[in-house]
């Protein structure tokens, strides 16, 4: 699935892998934030993850972010994670203004 935002695809695909690897299968990632927008450069990558909430959210959310670190280097990363169907404004925001890379 090819997407229009500003990050490799070498990125969106350890993106996806690394949450089906943390999360499991039925997880869902949004992109959101400056990294959509084609216009801008530069920039922190947004993440917003929906999963059933399963043990250990915060190690879960650490080892995430570590293995992502190690398969696309260094980079300043935001991660929100929700049950699926939140509805706060974060999750509103990110879904609606977000692309779905998974």
């Amino acid at each position: 699935m090819k997407v229009k935002v500003r990050l490799t695809e070498e990125e969106i695909r350890a993106i996806r892998e690394v949450a089906k690897e943390i999360f499991g299968e039925g997880v869902k990632v949004w992109l959101f934030g400056s990294r959509t927008d084609l216009t801008k450069r530069g920039g922190d990558i947004d993440l917003y993850i929906e999963v059933p909430f399963k043990g250990d959210m915060l190690d879960k959310k650490l080892t995430f972010l570590v293995r992502l670190e190690d398969r696309i280097g260094e980079q300043r990363i935001d991660l929100i994670i929700r049950k699926p169907g939140a509805d706060d404004e974060i999750a509103k925001t990110a879904k609606r203004g977000g692309v779905r890379l998974l």
